[in-house]
């Protein structure tokens, strides 16, 4: 995820549905996996006087993961984020996988890739079917993998992201749900428990 996209109706979606399922399934506790690449400086505004560079403060109201501990608490549900750059793919899941294997009480983990799921050739912005896998692997009996989805310029979209995420390697493609909202129609999340 990147900074410039915090915050719009796709995550009002996302984090709707992930509170539903939480809400749901019994659960307190969501690890969100943000795959975090912090924006570029934004370029400065122009003025009559010359370039301003737009205030840390109104970067930070806008662009900020703690705004997530706001919601948090209005829910009643922990959410911890994974803050750390998303540089190397094998060792950043591997640290995703060990703090999934830490909680000791049931939780969702939250896959929010800039696009979702690909197949083959991923780039920061997306997941792969392995790297679900790896998660899928590390949860226990009563926790929920949720990943997000992008509308991708296909027919079928919706049925082709289940597909990927439901072929990845081990994970029960009988079990996928998916979740969507006209509010953001080109967003759809993927849920296995």
């Amino acid at each position: 995820m990147q900074d410039r996209w915090y915050g719009d109706d796709r995550d009002v979606v996302k984090w709707s549905a992930i509170v539903y399922l939480a809400q749901r399934e019994s659960i307190n506790q969501v690890l969100y996996v943000a795959m975090y690449r912090p924006d570029p400086s934004p370029p400065a505004m122009v003025t009559a006087r010359g370039p301003v560079a737009p205030p840390s403060e109104v970067l930070h109201h806008f662009r900020s993961l703690d705004d997530l501990q706001r919601l948090a608490k209005a829910i009643g549900i922990g959410i911890d984020a994974v803050r750390e750059r998303f540089t190397h793919r094998p060792d950043y899941f591997e640290r995703v996988c060990d703090r999934v294997r830490a909680y000791e009480e049931p939780v969702i983990v939250f896959l929010d890739p800039d696009v979702g799921v690909v197949p083959t050739q991923p780039g920061f912005e997306h997941v792969t079917s392995a790297d679900i896998s790896m998660v899928y692997d590390a949860l226990r009996r009563d926790d929920v993998l949720v990943c997000y989805q992008h509308a991708r310029r296909q027919k079928d979209w919706k049925g082709r992201s289940r597909r990927a995420f439901a072929n990845a390697p081990g994970v029960p493609s009988f079990d996928v749900e998916t979740v969507r909202s006209e509010l953001a129609p080109d967003v759809l999340l993927l849920a296995v428990k």
